[in-house]
């Protein structure tokens, strides 16, 4: 026979090659994306940015950055402490503001001085019936908005709504945050009385109009301000469309969201009812866009005052000074719901996804 390689010598000649081939390292699981992160400041006066303090604070000490939030959604009270915040101011200026009764960036001026709040739009009675017919057409537009009365061009100049002037205020608002929006993203929320629908002004895409105007749209409250136009739209505090806007940060694709509501309540926990009437379709509004947001499978945590809060922050919630125990209130009980077990669990994916958002802009 011929020296052929013999059949049993070959098939052990494979099986020996088979088992020393060096097995294949499987991959490694990709890492999860880090969660995107939403903070939601709603609406509520002077009263609401003393209480939207106490929540940062609290949120800073509980190792929950608030200024770490990829997304921030700002409405009336709301919209001015996020442009406050988002436009690099330290958070301990905030706090000072309501908890101190000072202005940071003004020397020795209360937080906000009276005229800031309501300054005359005015000077004769004339002028008076003219803006209050003005701030009655705002009223219809934004209550009834049927039928669709659209006077002249003309005429809403000669009407013109609020019986305010806005001159000190956006002053101000151009002191506390300037007049470049950020790099970072802030959605302030509006309503147009002239479509009826809710305007989102600031992130990519949306309108931009100088900030101080953005603050001033999105806190016009109806009758008191005037509303700020932008093109064709006349717009207004956001706060008629929802006190907190929940929504928009929903939509943006935020899947942990902290929301500060000042014009709710506990409903467990419900305060006497001159205290919460006017605060009921907010809070409904809130429990709906809540619901929603369950839904879509959002980790949230919702900030509501309690019932001795709703108390200290009583009816009239444009006050120009004592916000001290508001502030404190709002820190002690946002303190309180971030050691409950859903706070924990909420605190420790915010931390994770700000740590993971921070890794891959290293590795960027």
């Amino acid at each position: 026979m011929g020296k052929g390689i013999q059949p049993a010598q070959s098939c052990s000649s494979v099986l020996d090659a088979l088992g020393n081939t060096p097995k294949t390292e499987r991959s490694s699981p990709r890492p999860k994306a880090p969660k995107r992160t939403a903070l939601v400041l709603g609406a509520g006066g002077t009263v609401g940015i003393a209480f939207h303090a106490g929540v940062l604070k609290a949120m800073a000490e509980a190792g929950v950055d608030p200024t770490a939030a990829e997304y921030v959604v700002g409405t009336s009270a709301g919209a001015i402490v996020g442009s406050i915040m988002r436009t690099g101011n330290d958070l301990d200026l905030v706090w000072a503001m309501a908890h101190e009764d000072r202005n940071p960036f003004a020397e020795n001026q209360p937080f906000v001085r009276p005229e800031v709040i309501f300054s005359q739009g005015w000077r004769t009675p004339i002028g008076l019936a003219r803006r209050v017919a003005g701030s009655a057409y705002v009223l219809h537009r934004t209550v009834i908005r049927w039928p669709a009365i659209r006077p002249p061009l003309s005429l809403q100049h000669f009407y013109r709504a609020g019986i305010g002037s806005v001159t000190e205020q956006r002053m101000e608002f151009a002191n506390w945050a300037g007049e470049e929006w950020p790099e970072e993203h802030l959605a302030l929320c509006s309503f147009d009385i002239v479509t009826g629908q809710r305007v989102v002004l600031g992130p990519a895409g949306a309108p931009r109009p100088a900030l101080p105007d953005a603050m001033r749209a999105a806190s016009a409250v109806p009758l008191l301000y005037p509303p700020v136009r932008l093109g064709r739209r006349l717009l207004i505090d956001g706060a008629v469309k929802s006190s907190t806007n929940l929504d928009v940060a929903i939509e943006a694709g935020a899947e942990l969201i902290l929301v500060a509501a000042p014009q709710s309540f506990d409903p467990d926990h419900k305060p006497p009812l001159h205290l919460r009437a006017s605060k009921e379709l907010f809070n409904r509004q809130l429990d709906r866009e809540m619901i929603a947001a369950d839904k879509a499978g959002v980790q949230i945590i919702a900030i509501r005052p309690t019932v001795t809060e709703a108390h200290e922050h009583g009816l009239n919630l444009l006050r120009s000074g004592e916000h001290g125990r508001t502030a404190d209130l709002s820190h002690e009980h946002t303190s309180e719901v971030l050691k409950t077990p859903k706070g924990r669990s909420f605190a420790k994916a915010w931390k994770a996804s700000v740590a993971a958002q921070a890794a891959a802009r290293v590795a960027s």
